[in-house]
C-alpha cells in the first residue's frame, strides 16, 4: 500500500468508527482468551485431582483385596465394607455381610464386649486396642481372631475400624497344651498322692520290719537257748544212759540172759541214734543263724575232705567214689561246703539195695557265672512226686529199720546252700539210681 493511500485511508471520516469498534472487539477477545484458560486451568486442576482420587482408590482396593488381614468397616455396628479375607474368615458372602451387624458374627459370649469396645471405637472415646475373641462362622464352626481396632474417615463419615489374623490353630494348641497341663498336674496329684501312700505303706512296713527283727531277734535268742538246751541238758542225760548202758554190757553182761543183753544193745542203739539227731539238729540251727563268709574254694579239695570223713561208711559198704572229669573252683563257705558233701556222698552209700555194692559218680560243669556239682548214684531212686519233699525237715520215705537216718541231712543241703546264694535239687528216677546236684556262683556275684 502507497503511502498516499495510507494517509487517505487514515483520514477518511468512517476510518475514526471502524478504529473504535476493533478496539471494543479486541477487549472482547482477550477477555474472552484470559476465561478460556482460566476455565482450562480449574479443568486440568480438577481433573488432576480426580485422578489422584480414582488412583488412591485404586490402590486402596487393591490393598484390601491383597492384604492377608481381615477388614471390617463399619457404622454404628452395621458393616459397610469388607474385604476378601473377612467373607474367607467368616464363610458369609461380601454381599451377606453388608446386611449384618459385626457383632452377629461374633460367639454369644464375646457380643456384649465387642459391641461396648466397637461403638466406643467409632466414636473416638478411646484409641486403638486389641482383643481376641471367637466368631461363628456361617457353616457353625468356631474361628479365633486377634483383632485390632480403631476409627477412621471413611467416605467423609468417622467408622469403626477392625482388622484381625485368623489365630484359631494356636487357640487350639493353647487349648491343647491347656489340656495335657491339666492332665499332667491330675497325674501329678495322682502321684503324688500314690508316693505319699507308699512312704505311709513304708513307715508302716519300717515299723513292721523292725518288729520283725526284734522278734527275730528274740527268736534267735531263743534258738541259742534251745540249742544250748540241746546240747547240754539234752545230751548230759543221754551220755548217762549210754555210759550206763556200756557198763551194764561190760559189767554185768554174765549175768544177764540173751533178752537182757538184746535189751541193752537195743537202748544203746537207741541213745547213738539220739545223740545222732541232736548234733543233726545242732547243725541245722547254725546254719540258720549263723554268719557264713563265703570265698573261693576248690570243690576238687572239698570233695577229697568230705570223703576222708566217710572212710568208715565206705569201708562198710564197699562203697566207690569216682570223679568224672575236673571240678572247677566255686564261691562257697568251705566248712559248709564239706558237710553239703559228705551228706550227698552218705545218702548216695546207704540208700541202696543191700546186696549191691554203692557206685557214686561226682562231675560239674559251668555256664554263665556259676558251677552244678553232680552227685549219680546206682541206688534205689526217688519217685518224682517226692523231689521236693526229701529236702525237708524231718522227711523220709522209707522206715528207720530199713534205711538209717534223721531225715534232716538234705535239708541241711538245701540250706547250707541257699545260704551260700546257690540252689540243690535233686533228677528223680525211680528204681534206677538218682543225680543230686548243687549250684554255686563262680565268682563274688555283683549286686
Amino acid at each position: 500500500m502507497s503511502d498516499q493511500f495510507l494517509q487517505q485511508y487514515i483520514t477518511d471520516p468512517g476510518f475514526t468508527e471502524r478504529l473504535e469498534s476493533l478496539r471494543e472487539w479486541s477487549w472482547v477477545l482477550a477477555s474472552t482468551l484470559v476465561l478460556f484458560f482460566l476455565l482450562r486451568r480449574q479443568n486440568t486442576t480438577a481433573w488432576r485431582a480426580s485422578e489422584i482420587l480414582s488412583e488412591r482408590e485404586r490402590n486402596f482396593r487393591m490393598l484390601t483385596e491383597t492384604i492377608a488381614t481381615a477388614i471390617f468397616l463399619h457404622r454404628g455396628g452395621r458393616l459397610c465394607f469388607v474385604n476378601p479375607k473377612a467373607v474367607a474368615y467368616s464363610g458369609y458372602t461380601r454381599e451377606e455381610l453388608l446386611t449384618m451387624d459385626l457383632w452377629q458374627l461374633v460367639a454369644p459370649e464375646y457380643q456384649e464386649i465387642v459391641k461396648e469396645r466397637a461403638l466406643a471405637r467409632q466414636k473416638g472415646i478411646s484409641g486403638a486396642a486389641s482383643y481376641e475373641f471367637k466368631i461363628i462362622t456361617k457353616q457353625g464352626d468356631d474361628r479365633w481372631l486377634e483383632v485390632t481396632a480403631d476409627s477412621i474417615e471413611f467416605e467423609g463419615t468417622p467408622v469403626g475400624l477392625a482388622t484381625a489374623y485368623d489365630i484359631t490353630q494356636r487357640k487350639l494348641a493353647e487349648q491343647k497344651i491347656n489340656l495335657l497341663n491339666a492332665e499332667l498336674e491330675h497325674r501329678v496329684i495322682e502321684r503324688t498322692t500314690e508316693l505319699e501312700t507308699a512312704n505311709t505303706q513304708l513307715r508302716t512296713s519300717q515299723a513292721s520290719i523292725r518288729e520283725l527283727n526284734e522278734e527275730l531277734q528274740a527268736s534267735v535268742q531263743e534258738m541259742q537257748a534251745f540249742s544250748y538246751s540241746v546240747s547240754h541238758d539234752l545230751r548230759a542225760p543221754l551220755r548217762a544212759i549210754q555210759g550206763f548202758t556200756q557198763a551194764l554190757q561190760e559189767d554185768y553182761a554174765s549175768q544177764l540172759d540173751p533178752a537182757g543183753r538184746d535189751f541193752a544193745q537195743r537202748i544203746v542203739t537207741a541213745a547213738n541214734r539220739m545223740d545222732i539227731l541232736i548234733q543233726d539238729l545242732l547243725a541245722y540251727s547254725q546254719l540258720s543263724r549263723g554268719e557264713l563268709s563265703p570265698k573261693t574254694v576248690s570243690l576238687a579239695k572239698i570233695v577229697a575232705e568230705a570223703s576222708a570223713q566217710l572212710q568208715t561208711q565206705i569201708a562198710e559198704h564197699h562203697a566207690s567214689i569216682s570223679i568224672i572229669g575236673s571240678l572247677p573252683d566255686a564261691f562257697g563257705h568251705r566248712p559248709t561246703l564239706v558237710q553239703v558233701i559228705a551228706n550227698l556222698l552218705s545218702n548216695a552209700i546207704k540208700f541202696v539195695a543191700s546186696d549191691t555194692p554203692p557206685l557214686v559218680y561226682i562231675s560239674a560243669e559251668t555256664f554263665e557265672n556259676r558251677v552244678r556239682l553232680y552227685v549219680d548214684d546206682n541206688g534205689i531212686g526217688i519217685p518224682a512226686e517226692h523231689a521236693e519233699r526229701i529236702f525237708k525237715v524231718f522227711e523220709r520215705l522209707h522206715g528207720i529199720e530199713t534205711y538209717p537216718g534223721t531225715g534232716i541231712g538234705l535239708a541241711i543241703v538245701r540250706k547250707g546252700i541257699e545260704r551260700m546264694g546257690g540252689h540243690a535239687g535233686v533228677m528223680a528216677k525211680e528204681n534206677n539210681g538218682s543225680r543230686f546236684w548243687i549250684e554255686l556262683p563262680l565268682t563274688r556275684e555283683r549286686g
